[in-house]
């Protein structure tokens, strides 16, 4: 399997991982959520996968579409979805960085708008790992994936790594603590 592909899937599995912790914190909301890691979540959604994930998975969607364009719109269309994927996080991110202006802001429709975010990401996330990887690992070749990889930038999920960029540091600190509080109790 091309490393590439392997890479994506882990940062799928690093995505999961996330949207289980907002959607547990989400579930807290009548009591005491952790808002901090909701905005966290919130941030990191608007900004990494447009960086570093969606990009590689452009550039293998572009590939397929000019190798094999039967089989690329048979999955769809990869690249608006992605355009979607960001509106859908910066409209949440809005949400919730409107409970820290103190705007007036129902808790029902953070909820609900939460559970959209949380549902439409791990759908698109399914078709990903069920329509597309499978897809372009069974059609494209060694030299096809040489080609992709000389496409893209070195970049790494800021949270799962170890030499983690500042403006994650917090956020990568906060779920270490979250996941602790929650393995005790």
């Amino acid at each position: 399997m091309p490393i590439i592909l392997e890479a994506l899937r882990q940062e799928h599995r690093n995505t999961a991982e996330l949207l289980d912790v907002l959607e547990h914190e989400i579930a807290s909301l009548a009591g005491d959520p952790d808002w901090d890691v909701i905005n966290g979540i919130a941030n990191y959604f608007c900004d990494y996968p447009d960086r570093c994930h969606h990009p590689k998975e452009d550039t293998i969607f572009r590939r397929l579409q000019a190798l094999f364009p039967e089989q690329a719109i048979s999955i769809g269309n990869l690249l608006s979805e992605h355009q979607e994927v960001r509106l859908r996080a910066e409209r949440f991110r809005g949400h919730v960085q409107s409970i820290f202006l103190e705007a007036v802001f129902p808790r029902e429709e953070l909820i609900a708008s939460a559970r959209g975010f949380i549902d439409a990401e791990r759908l698109h996330m399914m078709k990903e790992e069920k329509m597309f990887l499978p897809a372009a690992e069974k059609l494209l070749v060694k030299e096809d994936w040489k080609w992709i990889e000389s496409q893209l930038q070195s970049e790494f999920d800021p949270l799962f790594q170890e030499s983690i960029e500042r403006d994650f540091e917090t956020l990568r600190d906060q779920l270490l603590a979250w996941e602790i509080r929650h393995r005790i109790s």
